[in-house]
């Protein structure tokens, strides 16, 4: 099943396909929540400033991802900018938001679907990115995304074969300065793949405080995803397993090391004989939290 993740490259071949839509102004503000919401905290690695203040005026373009379509938290955040008066653009595969969309003539974006949402990265996080960069005049090559996968894909097995072999049973969490986010993701990807308890902290912060949890923290292990020379600080401190970026370009950064942390997070399920698909916890979070803000 690892494949899902190391097949990335033919779903960015797709993404780049996928119509986009002019950003009219220049506060962009984004909502998504779990694996459709980390991609806007990635986007920001490459300087498209995007806000997560939620405070609409008018005078905002909202960036909504969902791919189910579905989430009450998104869908609030949308009605409200509508509500406003404020540019929406939504990115979805269907559900209430494309329904949604429609109604009000909104800016859609329909990717695939069929995936769990952390499958389909490639999907989401490629239209955002040629919207987001072109408005803020930053120059990417989206192949890159593709190539990241692609020429790394031989050290992504066996770096997550390793980190598999040396993050179960114990509890992983994963530090980073600058791509804070694909730390967070990497944590994420654990607790949903291999349903195995793993956290995620923020460097330099964590130096002033979390670090003095491992005196007393032995279940603990410390994962850098290594990205400025401050985190070296913290990993001689903790003397942490350490995760290098496979190249010198933050876009190619992006795809391998979430690529990565796919993959580790299967071979972690694959050895606790967990079923990487299956929720147990979060259908019954959602349906609680769509009764909470009455959302049919």
């Amino acid at each position: 099943m690892d494949e899902i993740y190391l097949n990335w490259d033919r779903m960015f071949d797709e993404a780049y396909r996928i119509p986009i839509h002019e950003i009219k102004n220049d506060n962009i503000v984004f909502s998504g929540i779990g694996g459709s919401g980390i991609i806007g905290e990635i986007a920001n690695i490459l300087g498209v400033e995007l806000s997560f203040k939620r405070k609409f005026t008018g005078k905002e373009s909202l960036v909504a991802v969902s791919y189910s379509g579905t989430t009450s938290e998104t869908i609030v955040d949308v009605e409200n900018a509508v509500k406003a008066g404020s540019e929406v653009i939504i990115i979805t595969s269907g559900g209430i938001l494309e329904k949604f969309a429609k109604e009000k003539s909104l800016k859609l974006i329909n990717v695939p679907s069929g995936f769990q949402t952390r499958y389909a990265f490639p999907y989401l996080f490629t239209p955002l990115i040629k919207m987001t960069t072109k408005k803020r005049g930053i120059k990417i090559n989206e192949t890159e995304l593709k190539e990241g996968v692609v020429e790394a894909k031989e050290k992504i097995k066996t770096d997550a074969a390793r980190l598999a072999e040396l993050l179960i049973n114990r509890i992983p969490v994963i530090y980073s300065s600058k791509y804070l986010a694909i730390a967070k993701r990497f944590k994420q990807e654990i607790n949903e793949n291999a349903k195995h308890p793993a956290f995620y902290g923020e460097i330099p912060e964590i130096n002033h405080n979390e670090i003095e949890s491992y005196v007393h923290g032995p279940s603990l292990v410390s994962v850098i995803v290594e990205s400025s020379e401050i985190d070296k600080i913290t990993e001689d401190v903790l003397n942490s397993i350490v995760i290098k970026p496979y190249f010198s370009n933050d876009l190619k950064n992006i795809s391998s090391l979430l690529a990565l942390a796919g993959v580790t997070s299967l071979e972690m399920a694959k050895k606790i004989n967990e079923k990487p698909d299956k929720l147990y916890n979060i259908p019954k979070a959602r349906q609680l939290t769509s009764k909470l803000f009455r959302i049919n």
